[in-house]
């Protein structure tokens, strides 16, 4: 068999070559003709994009036509072409569109100011994350957040920071959020936000002075406070009644430091502080008052306890 009559003296040669269908001599044959090479293209980008739909058999004609030179065609690569490079523009302007902001800090690290583009303001704690949509910001004054930060909000459309507990909704306040990986805290210092929370039907309104808090995913606790901006960003940590373990993550947080414990209870209940610049203060700060001896690897990034 010709290459030249390959695709043609079979009339379900390219249906079948479309479904996959061939020979392996027939395809051998098929891929040494030019009409393979045009019409190979055209499949290829074809199947990348879902428009024009593509006719096979009517643009395998015009291949073969333009071959055998039987009528003078205009190719049809350009159009596929302008078209292929159309949508990969739109693609790549809907993704640019579309893109995200994104803040981190480290843990150890100290505080991220941020300026919103409304003009709210942010200050990000350690090992903390905040994404925020690139543009169109006034129209969807939404972020997500990792951990800890502080906002200070522009009056404006709801605003609203979405957490692994729930969101938090304002127009415009002042509030502390902290959405650790076993606890979340909300403090309202100024005006008023709405939480709600993830997966239920919970929804909490609160307004300043109010602060609620989630441990290990518990009932919500409520309790006034008489902050007048977090602790965290005049480096301090206060806990009240709070799990040793919560204590260990915010110093592992603060100080970039890991815990290696054996035996000690981790749901012990601690209440006190620790500053956030001298890891040896704060280590003797947290553990000694409750009767835990600790040792401090020499690299000062392990701390092993009992």
């Amino acid at each position: 068999m010709s290459k030249k009559n390959i695709y043609e003296s079979d009339p379900s040669f390219l249906a079948r070559w479309a479904e996959n269908k061939l020979t392996e001599e027939e395809l051998i044959e098929f891929k040494k003709t030019a009409a393979y090479k045009e019409f190979q293209l055209i499949d290829t980008i074809a199947q990348q994009f879902t428009a024009p739909p593509v006719d096979k058999a009517k643009a395998l004609d015009k291949v073969k036509e333009k071959i055998n030179g039987k009528k003078k065609v205009i190719s049809i690569k350009p159009y596929w072409y302008a078209a292929a490079a159309s949508v990969v523009i739109l693609f790549g302007l809907f993704r640019f569109l579309t893109s995200t902001v994104n803040y981190t800090t480290p843990k150890g690290a100290n505080l991220l100011a941020i300026n919103l583009p409304d003009g709210s303001k942010v200050q990000l704690n350690a090992g903390s994350e905040l994404t925020h949509k690139r543009f169109f910001w006034t129209n969807n004054r939404t972020l997500q957040l990792k951990g800890e930060a502080y906002f200070e909000v522009e009056k404006g459309e709801t605003f609203s920071v979405a957490t692994s507990y729930g969101t938090v909704s304002v127009l415009g306040t002042k509030f502390n959020v902290k959405a650790r990986k076993n606890s979340f805290d909300l403090n309202c210092f100024e005006g008023a936000v709405r939480f709600d929370q993830k997966d239920t039907e919970v929804s909490k309104t609160l307004y300043k002075n109010d602060r609620i808090s989630i441990v290990n995913n518990t009932t919500i606790t409520e309790e006034k406070s008489t902050q007048n901006i977090p602790h965290w960003i005049q480096k301090i940590s206060i806990f009240k009644e709070q799990p040793l373990g919560t204590v260990l993550d915010e110093l592992s947080i603060q100080y970039n430091v890991q815990f290696e414990s054996q035996n000690t209870d981790l749901n012990r209940l601690f209440s006190g502080s620790f500053i956030h610049n001298n890891l040896d203060v704060a280590l003797k700060t947290t553990l000694t008052p409750m009767g835990i001896s600790y040792r401090l690897s020499e690299d000062q990034k392990t701390v092993y306890l009992p």
